[in-house]
């Protein structure tokens, strides 16, 4: 049988290839009738929507793609098994993620401010010749396509995502048993950014976010990051896979959208950023303090029916978490994550007395230290990143000789607890997922006219987990002329905008960067005497004579250039 008339035969029939994953959302559809999915981009949906979509997705991908990249089975060959994705919408990318794996391929989602010069290196990195697009998105999806058809030889194939299909009820397909997915082949891929060049494609395997929980009823949670980042995935494949109602906002929404939520709805649950909660708490003190007390009571108790505040990406601040914990009395639990791990490393009790402590490994992941009790966090588990798309060094750069991922992150073990003390080297700095290497921006500030002497280097945030802070000496003619926002406006000319400094220093003439013996800065001293750091950074509350712009300039598409933000960022 010919391999178009296979494929034919599968896409007459509504199947799902035998797959954890799609398993368990076919099971969880039959088990949660009714709309489960409330999107801020005007989708409503049920599971038998999600289906019907999902199916009339997949098989319009099977009429688009040339038949030699289905095999006999239907499914997609393994040397063009990666689909990518431009979606704004936290449905569309479900809708997205559920055809592709229904073909055995991997999801490879955009951030939607994606560039055409980052999407085209993105789709040749990993000989992607289809992009699925959602509402809202063809242009952008239209100028993708000229820059490749222009610049390579990749012929693409963009097709909309099916959001108005007719339901499909669950009970209607069945699993092939004998298509069984490989649980360790690509399931999805997200970009991340690396120490030099353009940004890495981290493989997640099929198994990675295999939830095996299913939610009681009327469990509910948000989503409220983008999906090219492993948080806004992972709490949108969780919702669905367990079924737990799930409400998405959409792009660049504040708190003010998030404390209306819990307002109005039961959310049982939320995995919240030590940013969301600040922003919050800032929203509460300025807006819905100034309500009346019974109006002010209807947000708090919205917020307290979760059993307790859940916290990623980085470590909270005291004040915040005091604040959440005065307001609400719920019980803190802090969780310590990479997207390269696919998600949760290690988690902290909500009984833990430990400051800053990450708690301790997570059910099925491996977690070591380098140097026994201290040193750098080794983490391994069967969901963790195979590799890196096309780069056999950088993958092979990534893991201990046991196979356990290096997370550059420091720890050290007090009473049984990890407890997160920092980052491996000095070298980098680790903003917001965006790898900075220093000496760049160094040799930078130096070569500004301006500027004799710089340091640069990564002082330790709550939210962005380090921020890129720079210690400068300007020429005696020029100090009371140099600001940060001047320093930032000259470096754009040479440096892309997530590596520009967000905290900037300038000496005086009677201080010195305090250095060791071989003249290398001793950046713990600069920490403490020239940013008034010891633990970490205070946005609440900057240190006097430190410039900043904040832990998370914006991202303009405007003035966006290539790879300013790595190709993460979202529309505007």
């Amino acid at each position: 049988m010919s391999n178009k008339g296979s494929t034919d035969e599968v896409n007459n029939n509504h199947q799902f290839p035998n797959d954890f994953i799609l398993a368990k959302f076919l099971e969880v559809s039959r088990r949660f009738p009714g709309p489960m999915i409330h999107d801020e981009y005007g989708f409503d949906k049920s599971y038998a929507h999600l289906l019907g979509d999902a199916f009339r997705t997949r098989d319009e991908l099977i009429k688009a793609l040339p038949p030699s990249n289905i095999n006999e089975h239907g499914l997609l060959h393994d040397d063009h098994q990666y689909i990518c994705v431009l979606a704004r919408s936290g449905y569309e990318f479900l809708v997205a993620f559920f055809a592709i794996r229904a073909l055995g391929g991997a999801c490879i989602p955009f951030g939607s401010g994606i560039l055409p010069e980052e999407a085209q290196y993105f789709l040749s990195d990993a000989n992607s010749c289809c992009l699925l697009v959602g509402h809202g998105l063809s242009d952008r999806a239209h100028r993708i396509g000229l820059h490749v058809k222009n610049t390579t030889s990749l012929q693409l194939t963009t097709l909309p995502i099916s959001h108005n299909a007719e339901p499909l009820d669950g009970s209607c397909i069945e699993i092939v048993n004998s298509l069984r997915l490989d649980p360790s082949s690509p399931g999805l891929v997200l970009f991340t950014s690396g120490s030099t060049g353009p940004p890495k494609g981290a493989v997640l395997p099929k198994r990675c976010f295999t939830f095996d929980y299913t939610a009681k009823r009327g469990d509910a949670t948000i989503s409220y990051r983008p999906s090219h980042w492993v948080g806004g995935a992972e709490s949108l494949i969780e919702a669905a896979v367990t079924g737990t109602k799930l409400y998405v906002l959409k792009e660049r929404r504040g708190p003010d959208a998030v404390w209306e939520i819990f307002k109005n709805h039961t959310i049982t649950h939320v995995l919240c950023t030590p940013t969301l909660l600040r922003t919050m708490k800032e929203f509460f003190a300025e807006s819905i303090c100034l309500l009346s007390l019974l109006e002010r009571d209807t947000y708090v108790q919205g917020f307290r029916k979760m059993s307790k505040i859940s916290c990623c990406s980085a470590m909270i601040a005291p004040s915040v978490l005091q604040f959440w914990k005065d307001l609400t009395g719920l019980p803190f639990e802090n969780v310590y994550g990479s997207t390269k791990m696919g998600g949760a490393v290690t988690r902290a009790s909500t009984n833990s007395l430990v400051q800053f402590s990450i708690g301790i490994p997570c059910s099925g992941v491996e977690v070591k230290l380098s140097e026994g009790d201290q040193g750098e966090i080794l983490a391994r588990s069967s969901w963790m990143l195979t590799h890196y798309i096309g780069n056999e060094q950088a993958t092979k750069a990534a893991f201990d000789n046991d196979g356990f991922f290096k997370t550059g992150d420091l720890a050290q073990d007090v009473n049984g607890e990890y407890v997160f003390t920092g980052r491996a080297t000095s070298d980098y700095i680790f903003y917001h997922g965006f790898r900075i290497a220093t000496l760049p921006v160094e040799n930078h500030l130096t070569d500004l006219p301006y500027i004799t002497e710089a340091c640069v280097l990564g002082v330790p945030d709550h939210e962005a987990k380090q921020l890129c802070g720079a210690i400068i000496r300007c020429s005696k003619d020029t100090s009371s002329q140099v600001s940060l926002h001047r320093v930032r406006s000259d470096l754009s000319k040479y440096l892309p905008t997530y590596m520009l400094p967000a905290l900037l220093r300038v000496l005086k003439d009677t201080e010195e960067i305090p250095r060791t013996i071989s003249q290398k800065p001793i950046k713990k001293l600069i920490l403490r005497d020239f940013f008034g750091v010891t633990d970490y950074w205070s946005i609440e509350n900057p240190t006097p004579g430190v410039e900043t712009c904040g832990n998370l300039p914006p991202q303009r598409e405007a003035t966006t250039r290539p790879w300013d933000w790595c190709g993460l960022q979202r529309a505007d």
